[in-house]
């Protein structure tokens, strides 16, 4: 019987412990949104589950705010090939979702599927110059040399800037559109893109 007695207090210490790890997850994610999450383990369309306990970028949900991945942004994205499209090919971040774009005929990684890249700083800090690519979802589509893509109302840009709101609180990204083996999302505020598995 004190066995029995001893199991029931160490599963209920596990389970106060794990409350407690619940509820400080969801005040970080209060205070700097979700994390954003890659896994190709998910079935397709269905929910993504934070590690805060929230169902959070769903395909059919509105606004989620996300915060910004510091491993990636100071150690580079790990980039894998996403597909090609109307003479573009794409990449995406395998842990942050960031893509990656370049026209297949200035692309310095063609031929590879995997790669790691850093982020360009000097764009981040200054802003993108940036060309339009094409048209979709009823907005521009623009890209900078560095790869970084936007989707933004169309207004002839040749620069765009990271907004504070995205720098200081993150990005609020909605699903745009199923593109291929991926979900497409875009921040509100500065046009950003995230491609999900």
């Amino acid at each position: 019987m004190s066995s029995n007695v001893i199991t029931t207090a160490g599963s209920f210490r596990q389970a106060l412990s794990f409350r407690w790890q619940t509820v400080f997850q969801a005040m970080v994610c209060g205070l700097f949104g979700h994390q954003m999450e890659n896994k190709r383990a998910r079935v397709p369309g269905t929910a993504r589950i934070c590690r805060c306990g929230a169902n959070f970028l769903s395909e059919n949900a509105g606004e989620t705010r996300v915060r910004h991945i510091l491993s990636c942004f100071f150690m580079g994205h790990k980039y894998v090939k996403a597909g090609i499209r109307d003479g573009i090919n794409e990449y995406l971040c395998e842990q942050c979702g960031h893509p990656l774009l370049f026209s297949a005929d200035q692309d310095p990684y063609t031929g590879l599927d995997r790669f790691l890249k850093g982020v360009r700083y000097l764009c981040s800090l200054f802003g993108h110059r940036v060309r339009l690519v094409g048209e979709r979802e009823g907005l521009a589509e623009y890209i900078c040399h560095c790869g970084h893509s936007f989707l933004r109302q169309k207004q002839n840009r040749t620069k765009v800037t990271h907004p504070l709101t995205c720098f200081f609180a993150g990005h609020f990204v909605r699903f745009t559109e199923r593109r291929g083996d991926y979900a497409e999302y875009l921040c509100r505020n500065c046009g950003h893109t995230f491609y999900l598995w």
